[in-house]
């Protein structure tokens, strides 16, 4: 059994959207789940591209020395 995910952003076509994905042929079941939009954090990478481009400029950084690795940041908050 495969599992199809379709979000769609206006609720008021769920309904005539379930309809139709019930007529189509070897549909045994459509279930219909609301779940709570979540927004992105502005600043946050979102995408799966921001994703990777946030990685590799991380990446970077800490080869060039410009990032602080955990035991440099625990140590500093220690101080603190």
């Amino acid at each position: 059994m495969n599992t199809m995910t379709i979000r769609i952003p206006d609720s008021a076509d769920i309904r005539n959207i379930a309809v139709v994905m019930r007529q189509l042929k070897g549909v045994a079941e459509v279930k219909i789940h609301r779940e709570t939009q979540m927004q992105p954090i502005p600043g946050l990478p979102y995408t799966h591209e921001e994703k990777l481009a946030s990685i590799t400029k991380s990446e970077e950084e800490l080869s060039m020395g410009l990032g602080i690795l955990s035991e440099q940041l625990e140590k500093e908050v220690e101080s603190w």
